[in-house]
C-alpha cells in the first residue's frame, strides 16, 4: 500500500511540474454538403401535351381530390368527373388513382375510343388488373378469365368482386366522351344503378370532356342519386402562378413577375395554356444558358405561340376584324378576353339602352350581335344571363396579340 501511495504521489508531482498532456479535441466532422438537385429539362416539368402524375407535380385541386376520395372510400359511391378540355381532368384522375392505391384500393383503368362498346370496356378494365388478385386455375391467365364468354351485361360486372381477392375495387373509365354508341352509355348507367342498389364494393370513376353531366352520361335521372358529379373548375390565378414558380424551380429557372403576369393574363385559369407558355419560356431561357426568364423570353414564347396557332383560328379572327375599319370588333374581343369570369369561365351579361355589358366590359349592340351570331360567345342551356367563349383558342389568340402589342409599346417607351 505504501508503494502504491508513493507511485500516485510521484505521478501527481510530474503532472504538477509539466502540466497535463494536451487532450486532442475530437475532429469536428464537416456537415455533408447536400448536392443541389439537378435541374430537370423544361419538357419534363411543363407537359401541356400529356397529363401529370404524382402529387408533388400538381398544384391545386385539393378540394376536388377530397370529393373524389370521400365519394369512393367513405360512401362507396361513383364519380363522374367532367369539364371542357385542358382543365386537367386526367391529371386529377392520376392523382386520385395514386391516393386510392395508397388507401388499399385496387384500381383498373381503361381509356375509351370512338368504337368502344360496353363489353370492350369491361374486358379492358379487367386486363388492367394484376393477376395476383386471382387464386387457382385462372391466376396465370389474368383477371379477364373470370368473365363469361358471352356479351357482358351489368349483372356480370356486379359479380366481379366475388372472384377477386380485394376489399375495394375501383374502375376508372377515361375519355368517356369519345364513345359514339348510346347503348354503351345506357348500359353503364344501368351498371351504376345495379352496383349501388346491391351495395357491391366496386366503384366507377368516369372521366370525360363535357359542359354538363347530361352530355357525358346521357339522360338517366334514375342514377343521379348514385353518383357524385364533379365539374372541374378553372384554376385560380394564384394556382396558375404557383404552378409556374414550382415548375421553374424544378427546371432551375426563375420566373419573374413579368413572366408570371403574362401567363396568368393569357391562360385565364386554364392549366393547359399555362403549361404551354411555361414550357416555351423555360425552353428559351435554357437555350440561352440563363437561369431566369427575361422579357425577351416572354416575347419569344408569345411569338412562337402565335406562329403555331391553328390557321382556322387566325382565319376566324381576320374575318371578324377585317371588315371593321373602326376596330370596334377588335376592341370588343380584347375586352371580352379580359372580362370578369366565374370559375366555370362564364361572363355575366347585362343589357342596357346603350349596349351590352359582358363581364363588366361594355360592348356595342351591333358588335354584340356579331359575336353572338358568329358563335364567338355562346350561352349554355339557353341561359342568356351568362355567356362564355365558344372556343378558347380564339380567346388565346386575342390575348397573345394583345401581349405582343404591349411588349412592343414597352420596348419603344423604355
Amino acid at each position: 500500500m505504501d508503494i502504491l501511495d508513493a507511485l500516485v504521489a510521484r505521478l501527481r508531482a510530474v503532472i504538477a511540474a509539466f502540466g497535463a498532456p494536451p487532450i486532442a479535441a475530437p475532429a469536428v466532422m464537416a456537415a455533408p454538403v447536400r448536392a443541389k438537385p439537378a435541374a430537370l429539362a423544361p419538357g419534363s416539368v411543363f407537359t401541356p401535351t400529356r397529363p401529370r402524375s404524382g402529387r408533388r407535380n400538381l398544384v391545386g385541386r385539393e378540394p376536388e381530390l377530397a370529393r373524389i376520395l370521400d365519394a369512393i372510400l367513405l360512401d362507396g359511391g361513383h364519380v363522374v368527373l367532367y369539364s371542357e378540355r385542358g382543365r386537367g381532368k386526367t391529371s386529377l384522375s392520376n392523382m386520385a388513382i395514386e391516393a386510392l392505391r395508397r388507401q388499399g384500393a385496387v384500381v383498373g383503368r381503361f381509356a375509351c375510343e370512338a368504337q368502344t362498346n360496353f363489353d370492350m370496356m369491361i374486358r379492358g378494365l379487367m386486363r388492367d388488373l394484376p393477376g395476383s388478385l386471382l387464386s387457382g386455375a385462372h391466376d396465370s391467365e389474368g383477371c379477364e378469365a373470370v368473365l363469361p364468354a358471352k356479351e357482358l351485361r351489368p349483372a356480370d360486372v356486379a359479380a366481379i368482386p366475388q372472384h377477386l381477392a380485394c376489399s375495394r375495387l375501383v374502375f376508372v373509365i377515361d375519355e368517356f366522351d369519345r364513345l359514339q354508341d348510346p347503348d354503351t352509355r345506357t348500359t353503364l348507367a344501368d351498371t351504376i344503378k345495379l352496383l349501388s342498389d346491391r351495395g357491391i364494393a366496386l366503384s366507377l370513376l368516369v372521366v370525360g370532356v363535357s359542359a354538363t353531366l347530361e352530355q357525358i352520361i346521357g339522360q338517366h335521372p334514375s342514377i343521379e342519386r348514385n353518383i357524385r358529379a364533379i365539374h372541374l373548375p378553372l384554376l385560380p390565378d394564384g394556382d396558375i402562378a404557383a404552378m409556374l414558380r414550382k415548375g421553374g424551380a424544378q427546371a432551375g429557372i426563375f420566373f419573374p413577375e413579368i413572366a408570371v403576369d403574362t401567363v396568368v393574363q393569357v391562360a385565364r385559369g386554364m392549366p393547359y395554356m399555362a403549361q404551354l407558355m411555361g414550357l416555351r419560356m423555360t425552353q428559351a431561357a435554357a437555350q440561352r444558358g440563363d437561369d431566369e426568364i427575361t422579357a425577351a423570353d416572354v416575347a419569344d414564347a408569345v411569338q412562337l405561340l402565335l406562329r403555331d396557332t391553328n390557321p382556322s383560328v387566325i382565319g376566324s379572327y381576320s374575318a371578324l376584324v377585317g371588315a371593321d375599319p373602326d376596330q370596334a370588333v377588335k376592341s370588343a374581343l380584347e375586352a371580352v378576353a379580359n372580362a370578369d369570369q366565374d370559375e366555370w369561365g362564364r361572363m355575366r351579361v347585362i343589357a342596357s339602352d346603350d349596349g351590352v355589358s359582358v363581364g363588366g366590359r361594355a360592348i356595342p349592340v351591333g358588335v354584340w350581335t356579331l359575336l353572338r351570331e358568329s358563335g364567338v360567345l355562346t350561352s349554355l342551356d339557353g341561359d342568356t344571363r351568362f355567356v362564355q367563349w365558344g372556343g378558347r383558342p380564339l380567346m388565346y389568340y386575342v390575348q397573345l396579340l394583345a401581349v405582343k402589342r404591349q411588349r412592343q409599346v414597352q420596348n419603344v417607351l423604355f
